[in-house]
């Protein structure tokens, strides 16, 4: 079977065409969450029954998805098993064995379905284990590579989004926010649904409503840099500092961007420790229209000790000191100043 645009994946399933394994994969990582929330609605319906549905999303192991896999299911046409962001690449031989021989035994009551909605993996180089599984499964199951969507595309999209909440954008002022934002869809639709929510029975979203609230692309990817590494994501944190780099960005403007970050994150812990109400604290410091920064921030930050933030904001307050003295070796300083801050983010 040749892969499956997302249109033609739906068709299928409205059909009743099913297949036994399923690989959701690639960059627009927004698209696959929601392809696979559409997958398990067909197969297992909105409300799956515990006993024919297993989802494994963060801790499992190779042989607890071998027997989920062989479960028959009860009172159902199909056991549906759901797996989240199983690195394939990074498998040795005997469990890239053990993967393979799972695909294999696949019975044909149930449905499979491999999804990666947050571990990075390129579609032009998938590496050596995942190439593998792709060619497999193209001939027993169903592949969904997702690419980045074109500048074209995105633009339409952001219209139609814009459209189904009762406001207008021009095509102009839509290219506008994507510049401003990038090409993750997850940041697009969250700038476009603070801007339609602000801009409100006024219906329209202009230029000057973008740059009043709209965070430019560096600002918006130092801020991803400091969500990845609140998550302890060092492969994704290390990911973007290198494309900030190649993207020619200062690196004063990169560590300023990030102590922004830290001091909302520390002023979040601190508001929650004290039984401050978040809007008191954008109050206080004047966020304005910025309050939704810190309710943004709450999540972020749950599992990471108020000790940590505070050794981290000393870190890079150290580093800024730093840049002060020196003109050469900042990206090095910087760097070594994100591994100190992934280092306090695992403390516990």
């Amino acid at each position: 079977m040749p892969e499956l645009t997302r249109k033609e994946l739906k068709q299928r399933c409205k059909k009743g065409e099913f297949f036994n394994i399923y690989l959701l994969y690639g960059e627009e990582k927004m698209y696959i969450k929601a392809d696979t929330d559409f997958l398990v609605a067909e197969l297992a319906g909105k409300e799956p029954p515990e006993f024919n549905y297993h989802s494994f999303e963060r801790s499992y192991s190779l042989d607890d998805i071998a027997v989920a896999v062989q479960v028959a299911p009860f009172l159902s046409e199909r056991n549906v098993v759901k797996v989240c962001d199983l690195d394939i690449n990074s498998l040795d031989k005997e469990n890239f064995d053990k993967l393979k021989a799972i695909l294999d035994g696949v019975p044909d009551t149930t449905a499979l379905i491999l999804t990666m909605p947050t571990l990075e993996q390129s579609i032009k180089k998938p590496g050596a284990n995942l190439g593998n599984v792709i060619t497999k499964l193209k001939k027993k199951g169903a592949v969904c590579a997702y690419a980045r969507e074109s500048d074209i595309s995105l633009a339409r999209q952001i219209v139609k989004w814009a459209d189904s909440r009762g406001i207008k954008i021009e095509q102009a002022d839509a290219y506008k926010l994507q510049e401003y934002v990038g090409d993750d869809l997850y940041m697009i639709k969250n700038e476009l649904d603070k801007l339609c929510n602000y801009v409100g029975y006024r219906g329209l979203i202009t230029g000057d409503d973008i740059d009043f609230l709209v965070a430019k692309r560096l600002e918006a990817d130092v801020f991803a840099l400091a969500d990845a590494i609140a998550e302890k994501k060092s492969d994704k944190a290390f990911s973007i500092l290198d494309a900030l780099f190649y993207q020619k960005a200062d690196p004063e403007s990169i560590i300023s961007v990030i102590g922004m970050a830290y001091i909302d994150f520390y002023r979040v812990r601190i508001a929650a420790e004290c039984g401050v109400q978040l809007s008191e604290v954008a109050k206080d410091f004047s966020y304005g229209k910025r309050e939704f920064v810190l309710k943004k921030t709450v999540p972020k930050i749950r599992n990471i000790t108020t000790d940590a933030l505070r050794k981290s904001l000393d870190a890079i307050v150290e580093t800024t000191g730093v840049f002060h003295s020196v003109t050469l070796g900042k990206r090095t300083e910087l760097e070594k100043l994100i591994a100190k801050l992934l280092v306090f983010a695992g403390e516990r």
